[in-house]
């Protein structure tokens, strides 16, 4: 009986030396030509290159982060709570706008809904730091987090989906009472003399300021104004209370896509139609507002415009004091559920 052959063993990486030799080069050639730490000449780099792509070489980026100082990543921390994050279509697409303006510079992103209190976040930025992550975006759930106790961590961070500047603090944030004032005023510019709200009913809620302001300004009936969590359970509830109305209000701002859609599956079970007895308008402009039906006319936060800014706040401060608030202002997105723009 035959001697059976050895079971081949797992293939050795191709290392940083091996691309050298195959290359005719030194090892710190290697190194400039894929680190563009010094020039290269052209002919050198394209020997380099097709020995990398032969050997599949790839470097240790552990190592690399290590003798650098940078790991080449970004962490994004995302509130975690009884509603997950990634079922809100616009975390989803924001945290995917982020991760491709990262790719774009060459780095990766790492991500991680975390409780949204501050010893979590401070938890999770810690873990960052360790790993030489080079920066860290934070979208903070209910209530602020401390810049000093953020900024001990020695990492540089920004905070993300932020509604009111905050000293000390670096962030991004959309103009939420500039969407409102143009949702509302789109529904009054149509004739309707009559707009309800939907949504946090507070003072300080950007978009009931600015729902509130507009309708006095040009002279409209406001309300009702139906509390509302930023959920589509919430949504539905608000809903089924217009429905039950003797006489529902003729429009309806409501204040985030998710609350709109519980609207209108309320709406649709009770024989309301939209738009022919209630026109919605809503804020976020997700890709959900889209493919509802019908198709929600949205105030959309520019995402894309947003995450490119985040990143370039991270990536290109030269001043640990350099910090300040941006916003963005929304675009309103004509689709049915306002009855302006009908279905085919």
């Amino acid at each position: 009986m035959g001697m059976r052959e050895a079971a081949p063993g797992p293939q050795r990486r191709a290392t940083r030396a091996d691309v050298a030799r195959r290359a005719g080069v030194s090892d710190a050639v290697v190194t400039y030509t894929l680190n563009g730490g010094a020039p290269v000449a052209r002919a050198t780099a394209e020997r380099v290159l097709q020995a990398v792509a032969d050997l599949g070489y790839q470097p240790n980026q552990a190592a690399r982060a290590l003798k650098s100082g940078s790991a080449h990543t970004l962490g994004l921390i995302l509130p975690d709570g009884p509603d997950p994050v990634f079922e809100n279509p616009f975390f989803t697409e924001f945290a995917n706008a982020v991760e491709a303006a990262a790719r774009r510079r060459g780095y990766a992103l790492y991500m991680t809904p975390t409780p949204p209190d501050q010893t979590s976040v401070v938890t999770r930025l810690n873990d960052f730091a360790t790993r030489q992550v080079d920066g860290v975006l934070v979208v903070p759930g209910e209530g602020s987090l401390d810049p000093d106790v953020l900024d001990r961590i020695g990492i540089p961070w920004l905070q993300l989906n932020t509604v009111h500047e905050q000293v000390g603090v670096d962030s991004i944030g959309a103009d939420l009472l500039g969407g409102a004032v143009l949702a509302t005023e789109h529904l009054i510019a149509h004739g309707h003399r009559q707009v309800a709200f939907v949504g946090e009913i507070d003072e300080r809620e950007p978009r009931y300021r600015g729902w509130l302001a507009t309708c006095e300004r040009l002279g409209v009936e406001r309300g009702p104004a139906l509390p509302s969590e930023y959920n589509r359970q919430s949504g539905y509830a608000a809903g089924l209370e217009i429905a039950a109305m003797d006489r529902p209000p003729a429009a309806v701002f409501a204040a985030s896509d998710l609350i709109a859609l519980g609207v209108l599956r309320a709406l649709h079970e009770r024989g309301v139609s939209v738009p022919d007895d209630v026109a919605l308008v809503s804020f976020d402009g997700s890709w959900e507002a889209e493919y509802s039906w019908p198709a929600l006319t949205s105030v959309r936060q520019p995402i894309e415009e947003m995450a490119e800014a985040s990143v370039a706040a991270i990536l290109d401060r030269t001043a640990p004091d350099e910090r300040r608030h941006r916003m963005f202002r929304g675009e309103l997105v004509l689709r049915a559920s306002c009855g302006v723009h009908r279905p085919a």
